[in-house]
């Protein structure tokens, strides 16, 4: 009989703050592109007002206040308080000083006055109530304002997560996943997505799929895991269980000829009407 010993948790918040030396070191290949996409579909314009909803370290945030420019603004929101400060830190450099970075719970965001734009890239399927989290953020648009989603495409990002998990309950037998539906499954297809932003009364719903694949070479994998949601599985783990997982990993995915991470994704635009 298997035993299954207490697994650590966190908060997401915290859990993302662990990440930050991993999640920065793919940045460059990962985050920082996947941000710019979502930038170019959601187009923000000179002057507009932005809120960026998990915002991590500012991959989307950046390039939207860039964007408007100093007559605009932009409030980045996220509860990662160690990729907030990485996000500062960028944001000074650049002399970007209408974009301000708050720790907090974007599903219970409040402004003195509404957007123009609500972006949120990879993070309504970390919400609590993905529904009621998303409704929130529609209603803190402008009428006529626009709401822009990013999602992982079904069979992408989602095998990587599947194979770190293998990897960690080969050593550290995990609990069974939720029986109840997974959320991501609503909003990882481009007919389930646009269905889903339709049903909070968003008009002029557009749905753009960018195939995005990145060389796993060396620790990569093992890096990525560290550096994103998959940290979870491996909380508590001393270093020579740590090891295991990271050996078991490679093999695995040696194994299964798996070479790339497929960062495949949707990216969704709707608007809230007038």
């Amino acid at each position: 009989m298997t035993v299954i010993s207490a697994v650590p948790t966190l908060p997401v918040g915290a859990l993302f703050s662990q990440t930050r030396r991993e999640f920065a070191s793919w940045y460059s290949r990962l985050w920082g592109p996947l941000g710019a996409l979502a930038t170019g579909v959601s187009r923000p314009r000179a002057g507009e007002r932005v809120l960026d909803a998990c915002c991590g370290s500012g991959a989307s945030a950046l390039p939207a206040a860039r964007a408007v420019g100093a007559a605009g603004h932009v409030d980045a929101v996220d509860m990662a308080g160690a990729l907030l400060d990485q996000g500062r830190a960028e944001a000074d450099r650049l002399g970007l000083a209408h974009l301000r970075f708050h720790r907090g719970d974007v599903t219970a965001w409040r402004a003195d006055a509404p957007y123009d734009l609500v972006q949120c890239c990879y993070g309504v399927f970390f919400f609590p109530d993905m529904d009621a989290g998303t409704r929130h953020l529609v209603d803190l648009l402008r009428p006529g304002g626009r709401i822009a989603l990013s999602t992982w495409v079904g069979g992408g990002m989602d095998s990587m997560v599947r194979r770190a998990r293998e990897a960690a309950s080969a050593v550290r037998p995990l609990p069974a996943p939720p029986t109840a539906p997974d959320p991501r499954t609503r909003v990882d297809s481009a007919d389930g997505l646009a269905a889903w932003l339709r049903s909070f009364g968003l008009v002029d719903v557009a749905v753009h799929r960018v195939d995005y694949r990145v060389p796993l070479l060396g620790d990569d994998a093992w890096m990525f895991l560290l550096g994103a949601a998959p940290r979870r599985f491996v909380l508590g783990m001393d270093e020579q269980q740590l090891g295991r997982v990271r050996d078991r990993l490679h093999a695995d995915m040696a194994a299964a000829g798996h070479s790339h991470l497929d960062a495949s994704s949707l990216i969704a635009v709707g608007v809230r009407p007038r």
